[in-house]
C-alpha cells in the first residue's frame, strides 16, 4: 500500500473521530464551540480524505468499496447537515455589555419550521483565547406573553430577564467562574 494512501486514510480516521467528538461533546470555550463545532463539515472532509486515500489502493474491489462508502458517507453528511442547518440556524441579534469582562449574547432563531421566534441568551466572559460562554435562557414566542422583551444587568454577577407580559427572571452568576447558577426558560 502506498505511503500517501496510508497517510490520507489515517487523516480520514482522525478527522472522522474529531467530527464524532465535536458532535457529542459540548464545550464552553468560544474558540472551540464557534470554530470547531462543524461535525457535518468535518465528516464530509473525512469522507473526501478516505476517497482520496483509496484511489491508489492496489486491489480494485477494495478501492471500489472504499470509494462507494466514502461517497455514501459524504452524501449522508451533506443531507443531514443541510437539514440540521435549516432547523438550527440562528441570527446574531446583539450583545448587552455588563461589568467587565462579562456580556450577554442574544441570538434569535425560528422554532423548528414554524414562524415563532426563539430567543437564546448566553453569558460570555471575555478572556482572549480562553473566552467562555454559557447558556443563560431560552424564550419561545409561540405564546405572545412568553416572548423575550429585555435583559439588564442588576449587579456585578446578576442578570434580570424580562418577558413581554412583565414577568422577570433573575439569574445569579457564580462570582468566581461567571457560570450561571440557574437558567431561565419558557416553552423551549
Amino acid at each position: 500500500m502506498p505511503t500517501r494512501s496510508l497517510v490520507l486514510l489515517a487523516a480520514s480516521l482522525l478527522t472522522g473521530c474529531l467530527a464524532a467528538l465535536v458532535y457529542v461533546q459540548d464545550s464552553d470555550l468560544v474558540l472551540l464551540s464557534e470554530h470547531l463545532n462543524h461535525p457535518f463539515a468535518l465528516g464530509l472532509l473525512a469522507c473526501a480524505l478516505m476517497v482520496l486515500g483509496a484511489l491508489e489502493l492496489r486491489w480494485r474491489w477494495v478501492r471500489a468499496a472504499v470509494i462507494i462508502l466514502g461517497g455514501l458517507g459524504a452524501s449522508a453528511a451533506l443531507f443531514v447537515g443541510s437539514i440540521a442547518l435549516a432547523l438550527t440556524a440562528t441570527e446574531e441579534v446583539g450583545f448587552v455589555d455588563g461589568p467587565a469582562p462579562y456580556s450577554v449574547r442574544l441570538q434569535q432563531s425560528a422554532a423548528g419550521l414554524g414562524p415563532d421566534p426563539v430567543m437564546r441568551l448566553s453569558v460570555r466572559r471575555d478572556g482572549g483565547l480562553l473566552t467562555r460562554e454559557w447558556d443563560l435562557g431560552c424564550f419561545n414566542g409561540d405564546d405572545p406573553d412568553d416572548g423575550f422583551d429585555s435583559v439588564k444587568w442588576t449587579g456585578p454577577s446578576s442578570v434580570e430577564i424580562r418577558v413581554v407580559d412583565g414577568r422577570t427572571f433573575p439569574v445569579a452568576l457564580d462570582p468566581a467562574s461567571g457560570r450561571p447558577r440557574t437558567t431561565a426558560s419558557l416553552n423551549c
